[in-house]
C-alpha cells in the first residue's frame, strides 16, 4: 500500500491529554513524512486557532478543524468551510437558555459564549496545560457576535438525556452532537465531521481513501478511521474506536504516533 496521506487528531492523539505539544519523536516521523511527500493533515475538533499553539513545531500542509467545517492549507487560506444557519444557531441558543447549559461557538476569530460565559471559562482554567484555549475564550453573551459572520461548530455542556430532549424539539434540523468529554458535545451542520472534511479535501488532492493513514482516539474520529485505508486507533482511545481500527497503536504517551509512522508509513516493508 502506498500511502500518499496521513491525517491525525490532536489531542489523545499526537498529543498526550493534558500535555503541552507532541514529543520530539513525533516532530521528526511527521517531517519525515512531508520529505517523503505525504501529505500531512492535522483533523481536529478545535479551530486552527487554538491548534496552532499545541502542536508547536510541526507544520502540517493542510488543516481540517473544528470537526471538519474549517479546512485551510499551510498558509491559513481557506479551501471550504461549513457554517451554522441561523436557524440551527438560534435554536441552540434558545435551548440551552431553557435549560441554563453553557454554550460556545466557533467562529473565525475566537470561541464566543453566548450562554454561561463563567462555567465555560472555568473549565478552561481546569485544563491547566492547555492555556490556549483560555487565551480565545470570548464572553459573547450579548448574542451579536455571528451578525459579522456565522460560526463554523457549537460546543455545549450537553448530557445524553439533554440532546435527546433538543432532538424532540429540534430534531429537524438535523444538527450533529458528538460527545468528546463527560457531560460535553461538539455539535456541527448535519453535513458536516471530520471524515466529511476530509474527503473533500482529498478528492482536490487527486488522493483516494485507499492511500490515506488516518490516526484517532475518540468517537469523532470513527468515521475517518473507517474511510481510510490504514486506519490507526491510540491504545488510550474509545473502546469502539479501537474495535474498528485496522491498528492499535501504543498510547499518545508511549509516542505510538511516531513508531507506528516509522514502522508502517516510512518503512519499505510496512505493508
Amino acid at each position: 500500500m502506498r500511502i500518499k496521506a496521513a491525517v491525525f487528531d490532536i489531542d489523545g492523539t499526537l498529543v498526550p491529554r493534558g500535555q503541552g505539544s507532541p514529543s520530539p519523536a513525533a516532530v521528526r516521523a511527521l517531517r519525515a513524512l512531508s520529505q517523503n511527500g505525504v501529505a500531512v493533515i492535522i483533523a481536529t475538533g478545535r479551530a486552527r486557532y487554538t491548534a496552532e499553539p499545541v502542536l508547536g513545531k510541526v507544520r502540517p500542509d493542510y488543516f481540517v478543524a473544528a470537526n471538519g467545517c474549517d479546512i485551510t492549507d499551510a498558509a491559513g487560506s481557506s479551501i471550504w468551510s461549513s457554517r451554522m444557519t441561523a436557524e440551527e444557531m438560534y435554536a441552540l441558543v434558545d435551548f440551552c437558555e431553557d435549560y441554563s447549559l453553557p454554550l460556545e461557538f466557533v467562529f473565525s476569530d475566537a470561541y464566543h459564549a453566548y450562554v454561561g460565559y463563567d462555567a465555560l471559562a472555568q473549565k478552561y482554567r481546569a485544563l491547566g496545560a492547555d492555556q490556549s484555549l483560555m487565551h480565545v475564550l470570548r464572553d459573547g453573551e450579548d448574542q451579536t457576535r455571528h451578525l459579522q459572520d456565522m460560526p463554523f461548530s457549537a460546543c455545549a455542556a450537553m448530557d445524553a438525556q439533554d440532546v435527546q430532549r433538543f432532538a424532540q424539539r429540534y430534531g429537524h434540523l438535523g444538527l450533529r452532537f458528538l460527545a468528546f468529554d463527560n457531560g460535553w458535545h461538539d455539535v456541527l451542520h448535519a453535513d458536516a465531521d471530520k471524515a466529511v472534511g476530509v474527503g473533500m479535501l482529498l478528492e482536490r488532492l487527486g488522493i483516494a481513501w485507499a492511500e490515506t493513514a488516518a490516526f484517532g482516539d475518540g468517537c469523532n474520529d470513527a468515521d475517518l478511521l473507517q474511510a481510510a485505508g490504514f486506519g490507526v486507533a491510540m491504545a488510550n482511545g474509545a473502546p469502539q474506536l479501537r474495535a474498528l481500527a485496522d491498528l492499535v497503536a501504543p498510547a499518545a504517551n508511549e509516542d505510538g504516533v511516531a513508531r507506528v509512522v516509522e514502522e508502517y508509513l516510512l518503512s519499505e516493508d510496512g505493508f
